[in-house]
């Protein structure tokens, strides 16, 4: 009886050792996958946004020769063309861009706007060149697109199981 009970108790042992480690199998199989999944999501966007962002950040260089241009006294005649253009691409890259590109995507279009008066009106308050902080966003901008293209969607993320 005592054999037979002990015999018992292993099977019992046994059976729920092996189901706990086939669920933990089967749960890590499927975190992996949705891993891959998520991976395979951002890789894929990439090449749409290398030539998006291209793309943008070109027209916004344009708004702001354009309005340099405008302060030579060398106008272009192409500034609405450009800003119609940016306001396009601002559009776009704030769909699918993270975070830091979108807020700094933000900034560069507020501080074009902003200084949009100062360049048709003269109403400059300083010697300092009005496009000054319109550069830094753009500098700033460039390294948030290099970032995010970089590395992508692994910005505050952790990299899939297979990379680590």
């Amino acid at each position: 009886m005592e054999a037979a009970l002990v015999g018992l108790a292993g099977t019992t042992v046994g059976a729920v050792t092996g189901f706990a480690g086939a669920w933990l199998a089967q749960r890590g199989q499927i975190r992996i996958q949705q891993e891959q999944r998520a991976h395979a999501e951002q890789v894929r966007w990439l090449d749409d946004k290398k030539g998006l962002y291209r793309d943008l950040l070109i027209t916004l260089y344009a708004w702001h020769n354009s309005l340099a241009s405008i302060l030579k006294d060398e106008d272009d005649g192409k500034l609405l063309d450009n800003r119609s253009a940016a306001y396009k691409w601002v559009v776009e890259a704030s769909l699918i861009a993270g975070d830091e590109v979108r807020s700094a995507v933000s900034d560069v279009h507020r501080a074009l706007l902003r200084v949009q008066p100062v360049v048709f009106e003269g109403t400059s308050t300083t010697d300092e060149w009005p496009l000054q902080g319109v550069e830094d966003g753009l500098s700033t901008l460039e390294d948030a697109l290099r970032a995010e293209l970089a590395m992508p969607g692994r910005v505050g993320s952790r990299p899939p199981l297979g990379r680590r």
